[in-house]
């Protein structure tokens, strides 16, 4: 075998690596964004869900429907 003292294959050879280590980081950035943009709508989701349950026990509350019918989940108010 012969020692690897040839800087064309040196040189190729570390090109090659840092090609590799840019496609990790880019794929890696890809990932971390594609995760926030789950945890924004996730939280979104979240408080909508929040106000619309407050809204309909609000309308519950006040009798804004007529003869309001409570569903299974929420207990009946006298």
């Amino acid at each position: 075998m012969h020692p690897i003292d040839h800087y064309e294959t040196l040189r190729r050879g570390r090109e090659e690596l840092l090609k590799q280590a840019e496609y990790e980081r880019m794929a890696r950035r890809a990932m971390v964004k594609q995760g926030m943009n789950w945890i924004v709508h996730r939280k979104v989701a979240n408080w909508l869900g929040t106000r619309l349950l407050r809204w309909s026990e609000k309308f519950e509350r006040t009798g804004t429907f007529k003869e309001a019918k409570h569903s299974p989940s929420t207990p009946t108010r006298t």
